[in-house]
């Protein structure tokens, strides 16, 4: 009966955690925080849906709902326990090794032979909310420690005014201890700024994929209109046939776009690109039969 109770409890933390991170806008409910001594079935729970999700993907978007779940968790540590908490570190801990398993798995992917660029975009904007989040859950902190050490200021000086050494020395004390409080704060949230950045650069290489395969896509079809201005202002009639190839390519390129596969876009709209060089050659050759012929007339 024991063992049941145990696994029953186990299964609502794994499942009601998984429907709770799904089912609501922003950050998910903290739940249990580091703070708490069940924090191990928070992290047994998210075991548990790692162990059930099969496919790398559905792996990689596990890691940024748990990098939100961090994030909600930095949220109420900061707000509830302060900056100085135990538990805020453990967050922080668990939420650079969630954005870096997630980089890992689409690295991993890639390198066999897989296009990312769709899953790291997707990745990168599903935890621009939760980031966002994590910036104003610091500046919120901030902002309430620099009004605790306004109002300590204050009275200091009304301390110091009435000659009340005694209090002088304890507000004077406490005044410290928010500095340092705001100190720390800023040292925490720049080391957390600067590992997340390095994460989200890992990734965004791997976006670059779609940009440089838009972008070759982009530069055949203006070649293919600089080519055919060319033609136009040197009077020169193409063969009707003068793009077939180069349309077939670019027409795959387009299709591999749209099917994700950037690598294959853009390499065929490099060889696009390319077969226009020999519709160049052609339009120069009939500019010199066109001239040969104007000098065997004259």
């Amino acid at each position: 009966m024991k063992n049941l109770l145990i696994f029953s409890i186990i299964l609502a933390l794994f499942f009601g955690g998984f429907v709770s991170a799904k089912n609501q806008g922003g950050l998910p409910s903290a739940g249990l925080t580091p703070e708490s001594p069940f924090y191990f079935l928070d992290k047994l729970g998210e075991a548990l849906q790692e162990f059930f999700t099969l496919n790398p993907e559905g792996k990689a978007r596990l890691q940024i709902t748990f990098a939100a779940e961090r994030v909600a968790e930095i949220k109420i540590v900061l707000e509830t326990k302060g900056v100085e908490a135990k538990g805020l570190e453990v967050a922080q801990a668990r939420l650079r090794e969630h954005l870096g398993n997630a980089a890992e798995i689409v690295i991993k992917q890639k390198n066999k032979g897989k296009d990312v660029s769709a899953l790291a975009q997707e990745l990168n904007d599903d935890f621009e909310g939760p980031k966002s989040a994590l910036a104003d859950s610091f500046k919120a902190e901030k902002w309430a420690l620099e009004v605790k050490e306004d109002e300590l200021k204050a009275q200091l000086k009304a301390a110091h005014q009435a000659g009340d050494t005694a209090k002088e020395e304890s507000i004077a004390q406490e005044l410290g201890q928010v500095k340092a409080q705001l100190e720390l704060l800023e040292l925490k949230e720049e080391e957390l700024e600067n590992e997340l950045e390095e994460e989200e650069e890992r990734l965004e290489d791997e976006m670059e994929a779609r940009e440089e395969a838009e972008e070759a896509i982009r530069e055949a079809q203006e070649e293919k209109e600089e080519v055919i201005e060319e033609a136009l202002e040197e009077g020169v009639e193409l063969p009707t046939n003068a793009f077939g190839e180069f349309g077939n390519l670019l027409s795959r390129a387009q299709n591999a776009y749209e099917a994700g596969n950037y690598q294959e876009a853009e390499r065929l709209a490099e060889q696009a690109e390319d077969a226009i060089e020999g519709i160049e050659d052609v339009i120069e050759e009939l500019e010199e039969e066109e001239e040969d012929e104007r000098e065997d007339n004259v």
